[in-house]
C-alpha cells in the first residue's frame, strides 16, 4: 500500500512524548482522531504509531502516540516526516484534487505541451502551481477555475486557458 505524506515532526513538546508537527494536510480533524493508526519514516523503514491525543498549539499541532511516554523516545523522530495510507484518505467533492496527485501531470496551453507540474504550493490567495518549463525554468500558475480549462487525471494532463499575461 502507498504512503502519502501529511506532515513533518518539528520538535518533541513537553516531557510526556508528545512532538510538534507542521502538518500538510486539510483534514486535522479526521487524521488526527484518538486511535488513528500513522507512520513516521525514521532510517528508511516506516514505523506505525497509534494517535493518543491532539491538539492544535500556534501553527503547529501537538500529538502524542500511545507508544512512546516521554521525550527522549520521541527525539530521535526529529524532522521525520508522518505518513498515512493512501486507503484513508478521505473523499473530494468533483474538481477537487489532492496536491500530490496533480505533481507530474503534463501541461498543456493552445494544444501545446508546455511543461509539467514540480510542485504544487498552497498560498492564501489559491494553490499555486509550479510548472517546469524545461531549461531550469519555472512558472507559477493560480489552480483557479479562472485559467485552468481542465483538468484529465486519467489522461495525465491539465489544459491551461488561454488567458493574456498567464505565463
Amino acid at each position: 500500500m502507498e504512503k502519502i505524506p501529511i506532515g513533518t515532526i518539528t520538535k518533541p513538546h513537553g516531557i510526556k512524548g508528545s512532538v510538534r508537527v507542521k502538518t500538510d494536510s486539510d483534514f486535522k480533524a479526521s487524521r488526527y482522531k484518538v486511535g488513528n493508526t500513522l507512520y513516521i519514516k525514521h532510517k528508511n523503514t516506516y514505523q506505525s504509531v497509534t494517535i493518543a491525543g491532539f491538539f492544535e498549539k500556534g501553527t503547529l499541532d501537538v500529538l502524542t502516540f500511545e507508544e512512546f511516554s516521554d521525550a527522549q523516545a520521541v527525539e530521535k523522530f526529529r524532522n521525520a516526516t508522518l505518513y498515512i495510507d493512501e486507503s484513508s484518505r478521505e473523499p473530494l467533492e468533483d474538481d477537487a484534487f489532492y496536491y500530490d496527485d496533480l505533481i507530474g501531470l503534463n501541461v498543456y496551453l493552445a494544444n501545446q505541451l508546455i511543461g509539467s507540474v514540480k510542485e504544487v504550493l498552497d498560498m492564501p490567495q489559491a494553490a499555486m502551481l509550479r510548472i517546469d518549463m524545461g531549461d531550469n525554468q519555472t512558472k507559477l500558475v493560480p489552480f483557479l477555475k479562472v485559467y485552468v480549462e481542465a483538468v484529465d487525471m486519467a489522461e495525465k494532463t491539465i489544459t491551461l486557458k488561454e488567458v493574456e499575461g498567464l505565463l
